[in-house]
């Protein structure tokens, strides 16, 4: 596991593409709340 994705660390500001195929900031969407980051590899 890298080093700065360590529980309690301050998660990186990704991009990603939206649906409109933007690419939009995670703060972006955040906007200063409270936020769970989940990342699934999709069906199984």
């Amino acid at each position: 596991m890298r080093e700065d994705l360590r529980p309690g660390n301050k998660f990186p500001d990704i991009e990603l593409p939206n649906h409109n195929n933007e690419v939009v900031k995670l703060s972006q969407i955040m906007r200063g709340f409270p936020t769970a980051v989940v990342f699934s590899r999709g069906y199984y």
